[in-house]
């Protein structure tokens, strides 16, 4: 669990027992602390690519629409990605974030110094599939929420028809390519 219990002797009599729970609290807190920054961040990223979509998907097919500056298809984008759209806005940003987090924790270990060959080659392996996970991730998201801002549809719903566009198109190769490419 969280905490470590442990039997010592208290104030010299047999069977004291003690919990120890402040390093592995520690360790949750920052793991929340790092996990609400990023995925403020990521949310705050998703909703303005959104909208953004939203506004260029009105530019395209109703030219007349969004034909100023301070044109409904700004309004209309940024209500339909703040308020319909929020909660698929808010679950791919979570899902981006919770790796982010376990990254930069896994990061934090490996600057530690206190690991022997094997840990910190794990480390480092495991550092090394979080990053790939991330830049599939973040790649895949734009995508995603360009059809979220477009259509309204749901995180899930967006990225089926993402995946079927790339099938249907052609482009598996070209993603795979673009995705190979980003491995450091």
């Amino acid at each position: 669990g969280l905490c470590d219990t442990t039997t010592t002797p208290a104030n010299g009599s047999e069977g004291g027992t003690t919990t120890t729970c402040e390093a592995n609290l520690s360790w949750g807190y920052f793991f929340l602390l790092l996990l609400s920054v990023f995925w403020s961040q990521q949310v705050f990223q998703n909703t303005i690519h959104t909208v953004i979509a939203g506004v260029v998907s009105t530019w395209w097919f109703v030219p007349e629409d969004a034909s100023s500056c301070c044109s409904v298809a700004i309004k209309d984008s940024f209500v339909r990605a703040t308020t319909s759209s929020f909660g698929s806005i808010c679950f791919g940003s979570l899902l981006v974030a919770i790796i982010q987090t376990l990254r930069a924790m896994v990061e934090n270990a490996r600057n530690d110094g206190d690991n022997n060959g094997c840990e910190a080659f794990l480390l480092c392996l495991v550092d090394c599939l979080l990053s790939c996970l991330e830049d599939a991730l973040e790649y895949f998201n734009k995508f995603a929420y360009i059809y979220v801002g477009m259509y309204g549809y749901s995180y899930i719903e967006a990225g089926k028809n993402v995946i079927n566009l790339f099938k249907q198109r052609g482009w598996t190769i070209i993603i795979a390519d673009n995705l190979i490419s980003n491995v450091p």
